[in-house]
């Protein structure tokens, strides 16, 4: 009897919560350079707002799933007999000491789900063939040699049992980056495909072969228009800007535009109901989010709101969604990073998040759910009583809110005055004032564009506060004094890097030079206040990712993939660099490599304040400590908590001695088929 447990690690869909899979593709996928709108897509014209009826959704579940399996991808079959899916963390026995992934069947009509793979690969993002009697998904099967990455594979099943009718087949030579799509004749399929440190889109014959390259792109899943004739792809505007495009290419390549641009995230799903679109409108950890429908034309047809943790999927042929929602939540808990047992802060269900600590270390500034609404809260890390921070209007949940060093003042954004912008402020938690840093400031997408200062606490160098400011196509980095007087730090123009660093007057970023060839290579600059010349310092094939001030700001920390010649196609290991700076802004000598977890990816390092070590994010949802010595082990300090128990964000202590976070705690996950009534009926993309 195999028995499903659920164990999410969250996805990034989730509100907040990213799973080891979801982070991993985010990580690969922004680590390999800016995300652009090509030129051509300037006829494009943004949507225009008017009244959209709300839709009245009826929810029912199908299927759920305890700790620690989680569902992923439900899809309903052509003939709607059958709902598809996959699972991560799943133990296929009762004795079973190993988390795997697998393919499943539910009959729709309900019932026990019938296992197609469970064993001898990660297999995920399962989509079927128009035919019925056959899917396609990405493995990492066919992967040789240990060199990782996942391929598209097929596998035939019989449309009446459920059951696999032969074995799975590889189909693309390509690694397949994210998602893919099986064309309405189901002769090919689309797919964004890895190629050295480059994305782009492709096609292959679902049978095998040479494949085609449509598009020079990165979305995560292309999917095919109804007729086949082209290929839709939603693509980031630039870093940090927020704004998405939904992209046309013709099926052979020879001609691309962009269909309408939205302000937020846009959401594709894959033929046969690659028809509509979901548009958000509004997302949340703790709240219900809300989404537009809208058809591929960018005809909105109603809005959709959908309960906390809930993740939309899949479109059904009859117009209904399925989704699943997870059970989880993230309570408030302090741990000692060199070693004890955690402490519990908050006891609220919902999914904490943590802005700031107090200048003496005994209090943490964080975000909760109370009563229906965000509410923040200094807590006492002894157990004492919390005390309230009550902002005169209500942030955005898209941008954090930052605590100064001094824990006088929130950086907090609100929407600006006009549709689009959006305002900076400073409140004094002192005085009770308010003071407007800019009209024009941009929001930034966590996951596409990092800011920080000494130590990499993001947002914040020393005493000021760090922001980007609209200028005209230009972005201006800017720093603010607790005076309220902000200075022009450097100006990016068109598009912002991935990763910048702030060390007073000192400003390290990223830079590409040879975008898209095979000579393209990424670079550590290093400028000054007011000059807005810059220089290499260090220069890699590859990709740079996070960029870090040690606290004394002598030393940079710099995630790197170094691709050596001729090894395009091999996976880059991920190294954590240090490098010595000198007073003239010079490296000394080669970049230190670091001793850094291994057999899995981690991110955004943060230093301790003595500099002695760094604290990484771990895919696996732990935190590790890194010695800036080399030659020393790393040390996994949440090593103690619970399997079903992670971590996914942080922030150090000023004194080093702790680390604050929301401990993420799973319990099941479940699959739900979302009524729509007769909105969708009756339209064409």
């Amino acid at each position: 009897m195999i028995r499903l447990f659920f164990r999410t690690p969250g996805q990034s869909g989730t509100g907040g919560v990213r799973s080891r899979a979801s982070k991993l593709v985010a990580s690969r996928w922004l680590a390999f350079g800016f995300l652009f709108a090509p030129a051509a897509f300037l006829s494009a014209q943004p949507v225009r707002q008017h009244q959209v009826p709300t839709i009245e959704a009826e929810f029912t579940r199908v299927f759920a799933a305890q700790a620690p399996t989680q569902l992923r991808f439900p899809s309903l079959s052509p003939d709607g007999r059958w709902i598809l899916f996959s699972t991560s963390g799943t133990y296929l026995t009762d004795t079973a000491d190993r988390l795997a992934s697998g393919l499943w069947l539910l009959p729709a009509s309900g019932g026990d789900p019938v296992p197609l793979l469970t064993q001898g690969g990660w297999d995920d993002g399962p989509v079927w063939f128009p035919s019925g009697d056959r899917i396609a998904f990405r493995s990492d099967r066919p992967a040789r040699g240990g060199e990782g990455g996942s391929y598209i594979m097929s596998l035939a099943i019989d449309p009446e049992t459920g059951r696999p009718t032969g074995p799975p087949r590889q189909v693309s030579a390509e690694r397949c980056f994210a998602w893919l799509d099986v064309a309405p004749d189901g002769q090919s399929i689309v797919f964004t495909a890895s190629q050295g440190t480059n994305r782009v889109v492709l096609t292959v014959p679902s049978v095998g072969g040479r494949s085609q390259m449509v598009a020079d792109a990165t979305p995560a899943r292309p999917v095919w228009s109804p007729d086949g004739k082209a290929i839709y792809y939603d693509e980031a505007m630039s870093p940090g800007d927020g704004r998405e495009a939904l992209v046309r290419v013709s099926a052979d390549g020879s001609s691309v535009d962009t269909v309408f641009i939205w302000p937020g995230g846009i959401d594709l799903f894959g033929y046969p109901q690659s028809r509509y679109v979901l548009r958000a409108i509004s997302t949340s950890r703790d709240h219900p989010s809300v989404w537009e429908v809208a058809t591929l034309g960018g005809q909105a047809l109603g809005r959709l709101e959908l309960p906390p943790e809930t993740t939309p999927s899949s479109f059904t042929p009859s117009g209904d969604l399925l989704a699943v929602r997870f059970d989880a939540e993230a309570p408030l808990e302090v741990l000692p990073v060199e070693g004890g047992p955690p402490t519990r802060l908050n006891e609220t269900g919902a999914n904490d998040r943590v802005l700031g600590w107090s200048p003496d270390s005994h209090r943490v500034l964080f975000k909760t759910a109370l009563d229906g609404s965000d509410r923040l809260f200094f807590a006492a890390t002894d157990g004492g009583p919390m005390r309230e921070v009550r902002l005169p209007e209500e942030p955005l949940e898209t941008f954090q809110p930052v605590l100064s060093r001094d824990g006088r003042l929130l950086m907090y954004a609100v929407s600006g005055p006009e549709s689009g912008r959006v305002t900076l402020k400073t409140f004094n938690l002192e005085q009770g004032d308010v003071r407007v840093v800019t009209e024009d400031f941009l929001l930034p997408d966590p996951m596409s564009f990092e800011l920080s200062g000494r130590g990499g606490v993001h947002w914040r160098d020393g005493d000021q506060f760090l922001f980007i400011q609209r200028k005209g196509t230009q972005f201006e980095l800017r720093a603010l004094s607790p005076s309220g007087l902000s200075r022009s730090l450097r100006t990016f123009d068109d598009a912002l890097p991935y990763t910048v660093a702030v060390n007073g007057d000192r400003i390290a970023f990223s830079e590409v030079d040879g975008r898209g060839t095979s000579e393209e290579t990424k670079s550590l600059m290093l400028s000054t206040a007011g000059d807005e010349n810059a220089h290499p310092v260090l220069t890699v094939r590859g990709v740079l990712e996070s960029i870090t001030w040690s606290p004394d700001g002598r030393r940079l920390s710099v995630d790197a993939y170094r691709i050596p010649p001729g090894e395009e196609d091999a996976p880059a290991g991920l190294e954590l660099l240090l490098l010595e700076i000198d007073s003239s802004g010079g490296a000394m000598g080669e970049p230190t490599v670091l001793d850094a977890p291994d057999g899995f990816w981690w991110w955004s390092p943060r230093w301790l304040p003595d500099g002695r070590a760094l604290l990484v994010q771990g895919e696996d949802g732990n935190v590790w400590r890194i010695s800036s010595r080399p030659g020393i082990r790393p040390v996994e300090i949440t090593e103690a908590l619970p399997p079903n128990n992670e971590v996914w964000d942080f922030q150090i202590s000023p004194d080093g001695r702790f680390m604050a976070y929301g401990r993420s705690i799973f319990r099941g996950s479940s699959i739900w088929r979302i009524g729509m009534g007769d909105a969708l009926r009756g339209h064409k993309p």
